[in-house]
């Protein structure tokens, strides 16, 4: 004790906090953890899969270890153990947070299925027991991770040929938007693996009832089978080419809606094409009501028949259509995001759907090439004033403030008049020209 005191170890207020901030870093961690769930709306951390969560809590915990083992205290011994279990939990506190998700979800699923419709259950259970065995589902098991933003499914189908089988496996991999999927003989058919598909693992029967019968399915373990039916999936033609490509054919449009429901993205871009050539002036209610059945399909994967699919919404839309504006500006908005070219067409009906939605990217598009555009900003007409006006301040290009002038000429209201009047001692002449010009043709107005 005489050697304590004389260390002044006794009343080290020092050392006590330096012990107090690393065990208090640590209750921050463990705090995050323990709040992170979907409910609460932290999901920061359960949305990342186990490796990313334990590099974070590993960053937090040895920062706290280090500061609690260099706390200068007399117990040293007790500074150091509490170190090491600081070090421990921070590598399983992953874990505890991945078994207690595991657990919520487990709770939130048999609620579900106390809930669900009886249809429903007697479509997961029917069948009578399953075709395929463990060992045959055992390279989908192989690739089950422990991640909360990923899942998969092993889907078996029978009466399988290679055709079909790389069809379906397009299809399904399409349809859930997985990474990837692959197709194993398994039976008289295919086990289709669809790995990495984003979200958590849900019931996907009415999607696989699209395909044939449900025959045995266990949702929880994202495993089904299947009796396939060739004609309900629309693999197969029922109608000539004749039928399909002649507007005055009686059965046309039947063949054609019929091939929209096809899983064959080649075949559902040829019916899509051929309807908006013809534009037929028959049954174009059900026409549209296909058409947005299938965009509710993804489509990213297959660019061609998206495209293909909106330009015919486009022809049989209706005079004030909120649905088909909804696809067009979901399509245009991802093909403007990637600097892809859009069909005129698709352009032109949502200026006239929503204007206001659209004067920002017509501008935008405008600026880059005003040739091509200039017949889309004129059907903006003065409500792509203001932001024009404000590119005219902002630049020097002279390409871009003659075509301003020549836009303000035509559809520019008094309010532009202080914004151009500058441009009338402007030093080129055609400058010069063309805001005298958009004056003139304000003050006439």
């Amino acid at each position: 004790m005489g050697q304590v005191y004389a260390s002044g170890h006794a009343f080290n207020v020092a050392g006590t906090l330096r012990l107090a901030l690393g065990i208090g870093i640590f209750a921050v961690c463990a705090f995050i953890f323990l709040i992170s769930d979907k409910d609460s709306g932290v999901t920061f951390l359960t949305d990342d899969d186990i490796e990313t969560q334990r590099v974070f809590s590993m960053v937090f915990c040895s920062v706290a270890a280090v500061v609690i083992a260099t706390a200068p205290v007399y117990y040293k011994k007790l500074t150091k153990v509490l170190a090491v279990c600081v070090l421990l939990l921070g590598w399983f506190m992953p874990n505890m947070l991945e078994a207690a998700l595991d657990s919520e979800m487990e709770k939130k699923r048999a609620l579900m299925a106390e809930n669900a419709p009886a249809g429903e259950q007697i479509i997961q259970s029917e069948g009578g027991g399953a075709v395929l065995t463990n060992a045959d589902l055992q390279v989908f098991y192989s690739q089950k991770t422990a991640s909360h933003r990923i899942s998969h499914y092993a889907i078996y189908m029978d009466k399988q040929d290679s055709r079909s089988r790389d069809i379906l496996r397009d299809a399904l991999g399409r349809l859930l938007q997985a990474e990837y999927t692959r197709a194993y003989s398994r039976a008289n058919g295919a086990l289709f693996v669809c790995s990495n598909v984003p979200g958590e693992r849900r019931n996907i029967s009415s999607l696989l009832n699209r395909f044939g019968t449900i025959t045995y399915a266990v949702p929880d373990k994202g495993v089904y089978e299947v009796d396939f039916d060739m004609e309900k999936a629309n693999l197969v033609s029922q109608y000539s080419p004749e039928v399909l490509s002649s507007p005055m054919h009686a059965s046309y449009v039947t063949a054609n809606l019929s091939e929209l429901r096809c899983f064959d993205p080649i075949r559902v871009r040829m019916a899509a094409r051929s309807l908006a050539n013809s534009n037929v002036q028959v049954l174009r209610g059900e026409i549209r009501r296909a058409l947005l059945d299938v965009l509710n399909d993804p489509w990213a994967s297959e660019p061609d028949t998206y495209a293909a699919l909106i330009d015919a919404i486009v022809v049989y839309s209706n005079a004030s259509d909120k649905e088909s504006t909804q696809q067009c500006y979901k399509y245009f908005q991802a093909r403007h995001a990637l600097k892809r070219d859009v069909n005129k067409n698709v352009i032109r009906f949502l200026i006239l759907q929503t204007p206001d939605t659209m004067v920002s990217p017509v501008v935008e598009l405008w600026s880059e090439n005003s040739v091509e555009l200039g017949e889309m900003l004129n059907l903006l007409g003065f409500r792509a004033q203001a932001i024009l006006l404000s590119k005219l301040k902002a630049t020097d290009n002279i390409r871009l403030i003659g075509a301003i002038l020549k836009y303000i000429e035509k559809h520019g209201t008094k309010d532009a008049l202080p914004a151009v009047e500058p441009f009338l001692d402007y030093s080129d002449s055609i400058i010069r020209h063309a805001a005298r010009s958009a004056v003139e043709a304000i003050q006439a107005r």
